[in-house]
């Protein structure tokens, strides 16, 4: 990627605006300021210009362009990826968005979709034909970064991560061939595609496995944030023997303005219990009572919903445009002096929009392979994100302190490297997402299939 991107121009691009069938937004274009903007609005990067690919064919040209300019290239799929790895200066974007179409093949239990769909594109298509996938916690989140870096959600402990729904994927790789990655074709890079957090192509369709969910019992348990030590201890006690069809988040957060819980809390500091059942929610009520009916709440609300209106309960907490840093540690116990620094940090944090997301994995998650893809962390019980948020530039660097030393904090406990979809930074990406072995695996994979490092955020091997 050494020649020097800024070398272009309309001129230089022309070859390709006029190969595709979508458009190509250059700086100045109505519609580039917009494309060029990710979720989180700490990201502000110029790219050359912006491909908008209206089908697997697009991409084929617009990478064998990229390669044979020699120009850096990202791809944004849902533009979700706190690190703001779909875009970077001077490169030319691969813009997915287009191409979010999603089909049901429902006997079969089957959904085919495109690599710039979003979570809820999935929910709504899948919803009607009483079906669900697992989907992340947000339902704004891109269906394609989520799933190449494991795919934690809400029915991962039933359904398994996204990444064990996957059945193949259509990847356009470096030298612009379309190719099917699945467990009888390409199977080393289909490996790498689940959970090596991309890098590897693009992949311009998934298909995955469906499961007969409709609806769930799923809610929030309100306390004060004097109760989190208690209700941490209770957390680490209950969830190791919690059925598969339930899983857990604790969540340091503000008390919403909300009609079940007392005027006087409103904005406060709390911990909210949320919680998600997916099989018979008779069953469901007394197998999360140990957790939801803990201690004395503030208030409470959920009951039976679609699965879909659920998924959708938290994407208030995440607007797009808002600045954003996070970080994840993830552990193999939770003895009391972690619990005692996790909650000095997380009730204190410099800005009330952040929050802390206590996680547990086991059921389906635990019961993979752990060599069968390169998702390292699936044998871990738990993990902590730590979510900074401000909408304001003057806080930005405070909670992005708050959240390293959140993390430092929390290091004597925690095993080493972090989850891919959690990582702030892309240097956390490249470093800190796979075990020495795993970087070497991947790293084989990528020679193989992408010698130059055209799709790498950043130069290395």
């Amino acid at each position: 990627m050494g020649t020097e991107s800024s070398r272009f121009g309309t001129q230089a691009l022309q070859p390709l605006a006029d190969a595709m069938r979508g458009s190509l937004l250059l700086p100045g274009h109505p519609d580039y300021e917009e494309r060029r903007r990710v979720w989180n609005g700490a990201i502000d990067r110029r790219p050359l210009a912006i491909a908008r690919c209206a089908d697997a064919e697009d991409v084929s040209i617009a990478v064998k362009f990229a390669a044979m300019e020699h120009l850096p290239l990202t791809i944004r799929g849902g533009g979700h990826n706190v690190a703001g790895l779909a875009v970077r200066d001077g490169a030319l974007m691969l813009d997915l968005g287009a191409m979010s179409r999603v089909e049901i093949d429902a006997p079969a239990r089957v959904a085919r979709v495109e690599g710039g769909a979003l979570w809820r594109d999935v929910d709504a298509a899948t919803q009607p034909h009483g079906l669900a996938t697992t989907g992340g916690f947000v339902s704004s989140t891109g269906v394609g970064g989520l799933t190449l870096g494991g795919g934690v959600g809400w029915l991962m402990r039933h359904c398994g991560l996204a990444i064990d729904n996957l059945i193949s994927a259509d990847v356009v790789l470096a030298d612009g061939r379309c190719v099917v990655a699945s467990a009888d074709q390409h199977a080393d890079l289909f490996w790498a595609l689940r959970g090596g957090a991309g890098g590897l192509g693009v992949v311009t369709r998934f298909v995955f496995r469906l499961h007969p969910i409709s609806e769930v019992l799923a809610g929030a348990v309100f306390h004060p944030i004097e109760a989190a030590p208690a209700l941490l201890r209770a957390f680490r006690e209950f969830t190791p023997t919690t059925p598969e069809q339930g899983t857990f988040m604790l969540v340091f957060t503000l008390a919403p303005p909300a009609p079940f819980l007392p005027v006087h809390v409103h904005g406060q500091r709390v911990v909210a219990l949320a919680y998600c059942w997916s099989g018979d929610p008779a069953r469901g009520e007394h197998a999360l009572a140990p957790l939801t009916g803990f201690g004395q709440p503030l208030g409470k609300v959920g009951g039976v919903m679609p699965y879909a209106a659920w998924q959708q309960s938290f994407d208030a907490h995440a607007p797009a445009g808002d600045r954003y840093y996070w970080a994840t540690s993830i552990f193999d116990a939770f003895d009391d002096e972690l619990i005692d620094a996790l909650v000095a940090h997380a009730s204190t944090p410099p800005d009330p929009l952040c929050e802390v997301h206590v996680h547990h994995l086991g059921g389906v998650v635990a019961a993979g392979r752990t060599d069968a893809d390169a998702f390292v962390h699936r044998d871990a019980p738990f993990f902590i994100n730590a979510i900074g948020h401000t909408a304001t530039v003057e806080k930005f660097a405070g909670v992005r302190e708050w959240v390293r030393d959140l993390r430092s904090s929390l290091a004597p406990w925690a095993r080493a490297g972090m989850q891919a979809n959690f990582a702030g930074e892309v240097g956390d990406w490249q470093a800190q997402t796979h075990d020495a072995a795993t970087r070497e695996r991947l790293k084989d994979v990528r020679r193989k299939y992408d010698p130059a490092g055209l799709f790498l955020p950043v130069r290395g091997d």
